[in-house]
């Protein structure tokens, strides 16, 4: 069952999230799963010593985390299934390394689940902005959108920062999602495509 936007907010309070912090993580909560406790993310990154992204605001799990110092040894992969205990330990995570622990802060993507509607979302760069090599922090929000939206055409996420074949192919499929065709899903934004992918501010 997913939870709102409001749910999470009440719930980050529950695990001890204080003032703006509480529209933080919930902001990130609902960036990183959608409010799904039980998405399970990051598979392909699972080896000897880590699990998969586990819940709500994607903690990643260990595989002994009894030999590690707190907060690692929160990090149980059955435990952070329960949305709670999930809040609490990104909560003990934020409070030992901050907010820079998940792609969606440093991103910027939990920004459009802050209040404040579309004054958070980057204003259409013009299409010249987008050509090979630009490289811009507004780029790689653009990629972490695509990706988000179910448009990864992209080889690598290496470099994400900078725009390549990846972003044009990437933005193209976005485009054709959207409806475009030939010359108006070539993979370079239009302020309509753009508008509605709804890149937030970096």
């Amino acid at each position: 069952m997913k939870m709102s936007l409001p749910e999470l907010r009440t719930l980050a309070t529950q695990a001890g999230f204080t003032g703006s912090e509480t529209k933080i993580a919930a902001a990130v909560a609902m960036a990183e799963s959608k409010g799904d406790p039980v998405v399970i993310g990051d598979q392909h990154l699972v080896d000897h010593k880590w699990g998969p992204s586990i819940g709500l605001l994607q903690i990643r799990s260990l595989k002994h985390p009894g030999q590690f110092s707190p907060p690692d040894t929160l990090r149980v992969e059955a435990k952070l299934k329960d949305p709670l205990y999930n809040a609490k330990t990104a909560r003990a995570i934020k409070d030992a390394h901050n907010w820079n622990q998940w792609s969606t802060f440093t991103s910027g993507a939990y920004k459009q689940y802050m209040d404040g509607g579309p004054t958070n979302f980057e204003p259409f760069p013009g299409a010249s902005f987008f050509h090979t090599g630009k490289k811009s922090p507004i780029i790689a929000a653009t990629h972490h959108r695509l990706v988000a939206e179910g448009c990864n055409r992209y080889q690598s996420s290496a470099n994400a920062d900078v725009w390549g074949p990846g972003d044009v192919k990437s933005f193209a499929a976005w485009q054709q999602k959207l409806g475009f065709e030939g010359v108006d899903a070539n993979g370079i934004p239009g302020k309509t495509s753009w508008d509605k992918l709804r890149v937030p501010n970096v």
